[in-house]
């Protein structure tokens, strides 16, 4: 992800998640953390119509997912696999043993696909995310590499 690409990182944001990250606080995560969007195809040297995003912050031996997002209209295509795919081989390279992430109780694909790259639950977050009805718990997960 460069600076150039956080206008449409933000829109896909925006249309992916009902309360996203604001654009200062992807402006800074994209300075300081590894980042990689999924493009569209590209014709020639023009960018393409980023469909997913994601964030990873990596410390010592472990990792902990800051963000992925995947455009509603390109979800099922394995979009959000292959960003996971793409952030867990960074962490490895890192390093990094261990990965952490946090999760909405409520998104179920999300869970299904964690699971798959062996992520397991390790806690609960309290009223960690805001939701229509108030707050809604975080699933926190972690996988070893």
């Amino acid at each position: 992800m460069q600076e150039s690409d956080l206008s449409a990182v933000m829109i896909n944001e925006n249309n992916a998640y009902e309360f996203p990250c604001s654009l200062s606080n992807m402006s800074n995560n994209q300075k300081r953390y590894y980042c990689v969007v999924f493009e569209a195809g590209v014709e020639s040297n023009s960018p393409g119509e980023i469909l997913g995003h994601a964030i990873l912050s990596t410390v010592a031996d472990e990792a902990s997912v800051i963000n992925i997002a995947v455009s509603p209209k390109a979800q099922r295509q394995r979009i959000g696999y292959q960003l996971m795919e793409n952030i867990l081989q960074h962490a490895q390279d890192k390093g990094c043993v261990e990965v952490f992430l946090e999760v909405r109780e409520s998104n179920r694909p999300a869970f299904t696909m964690y699971h798959q790259f062996g992520f397991n639950e390790v806690g609960v977050r309290h009223n960690y995310y805001p939701s229509k009805q108030g707050r809604e718990d975080a699933i926190l997960l972690a996988s070893y590499l």
